[in-house]
């Protein structure tokens, strides 16, 4: 008897080990490598062309939101160049008409001030040479009977749009979760922007930035373990123009997703930055921390030498710090 019930736990472990073996193959199987139809896959982004839906840009931005994305940020010339190729392979009716992407100009009096809708740093541009020239038209567009340069144009205008979502979407640069953050490194400003907070938090070292109005709370993954993720339709506020949460709700955004950098103190103030804060800037292809808006010049330090002495009774602390 006893050895009946011995061979039938070797037989139970043996079984417990397939399913766990299956159950990682399984797991391995479903991470994607392409975007679902009818979006576009470019590296690890996705992209979907509204090619017989003209909006006008906040209606654009809203049906882009609805499908898990913002309007489209554009980080760099690949990134630009397989949008061009994408609209011309449409057929030759889409490469003459113009196409909202996700720049804007936030600041109404001054027609150079243009940010990112999803927060991008990126200072990639492509404006036609006399673009942008008005304050009052404040939305950018893909011009394709001009080469596919960007041109600004009066927001309710209506035009085709282009969004952009991550590939991987669990992990991806924003979700939605109930409740408010711990309130620990919150970041207090009145109309805070979206990217203001991300470029804080990570200056400070923190992976997530959660934004609701007026409000920025640096975050690490433990704090938003148990918390419930929502639709992210939940998350209604306006921070800057750009998508944040409400009373009830959080934006979480994951700045790993985040690769672009600022190239300076100035480059962040042209996006609206104004918090004294530590800031993460890019020196040719050196990335460095960076003191902005101190009301000093700002201090870039590549490394720093601590040395400890004693004198007699006393001990002496000495940091030498190299720019």
């Amino acid at each position: 008897m006893k050895r009946i019930e011995f061979g039938y736990t070797k037989k139970k472990k043996l079984f417990l080990v397939i399913i766990i073996m299956l159950g990682e193959v399984t797991e391995c199987a479903k991470k994607k490598d392409k975007c679902d139809k009818p979006w576009r896959t470019f590296r690890n982004v996705c992209f979907i062309f509204s090619d017989v839906n003209n909006q006008k840009y906040d209606d654009a931005q809203q049906v882009c939101y609805k499908l898990g994305g913002f309007l489209a940020s554009i980080r760099n010339s690949a990134e630009h160049g397989f949008i061009i190729k994408t609209i011309q392979g449409m057929g030759s009716s889409y490469q003459r008409v113009r196409w909202f992407i996700g720049l804007y100009q936030y600041d109404p009096n001054d027609n150079l001030k243009y940010r990112w809708l999803d927060g991008s740093v990126s200072n990639f541009r492509n404006w036609m040479p006399t673009q942008p020239n008005s304050i009052h038209e404040r939305c950018a567009m893909l011009d394709g009977s001009n080469g596919f340069k960007w041109r600004d144009d009066v927001c309710t205008n209506r035009a085709l749009f282009i969004c952009r979502k991550d590939l991987d979407e669990e992990n991806g640069s924003m979700n939605c979760f109930k409740g408010k953050p711990p309130p620990t490194q919150i970041l207090e400003k009145k109309d805070i922007s979206v990217t203001e907070c991300l470029e804080h938090c990570r200056g400070l070292g923190f992976p997530l930035a959660g934004v609701i109005p007026n409000k920025c709370f640096c975050l690490k993954k433990d704090n938003v373990d148990k918390k419930a993720l929502v639709d992210r339709l939940q998350c209604s506020g306006n921070c800057g123009n750009q998508h944040c949460g409400n009373k009830d709700f959080v934006t979480i955004y994951n700045l790993t997703q985040y690769k672009d950098t600022a190239d300076s103190c100035e480059d962040l103030s042209m996006l609206g930055f104004s918090s004294p804060s530590t800031y993460v800037t890019k020196v040719g292809d050196e990335e460095r921390l960076t003191n902005c808006f101190t009301g000093e010049a700002p201090k870039i330090w590549s490394s720093c030498i601590v040395s400890l002495t004693r004198e007699s009774s006393v001990l002496r602390l000495g940091i030498l710090c190299f720019r």
